[in-house]
């Protein structure tokens, strides 16, 4: 999961919030080249959203050329890195905040 917070990092860094696939994987590998201290980062920042998954979870849209990243995926990753509200609990017990889940169905009409 910490790779998919990278590519969350990634996207979130762009002024535009989109990046192509080659982008993404120049900053994957400065990121994962550049010593423990971005691994250490991604391993604490996943282990507060096991149940990831940036495309099932519509936090990243892939288009032709593109990989962009959705509002809820902004909002995630602030809420995750405690940017939003106070330290929110991010075992996300509420399903249906910015589309997340954990590991159980979505009620219906969600």
């Amino acid at each position: 999961m910490s790779f998919q917070l990278s590519i969350l990092k990634i996207l979130d860094g762009q002024t535009d919030g989109c990046a192509s696939l080659e982008v993404i994987r120049q900053h994957l590998a400065v990121f994962y080249t550049s010593g423990q201290e971005w691994t250490g980062r991604m391993n604490r920042l996943a282990e507060r959203a096991p149940d990831l998954d940036i495309f099932r979870q519509k936090l990243v849209v892939r288009e032709p050329g593109m990989w962009n990243i959705t509002a809820e995926g902004r909002s995630f990753l602030a809420i995750l890195e405690g940017r939003g509200a106070a330290n929110e609990d991010i075992a996300l017990a509420e399903p249906s905040s910015v589309g997340l889940t954990t590991g159980a169905s979505a009620p219906p009409g969600s």
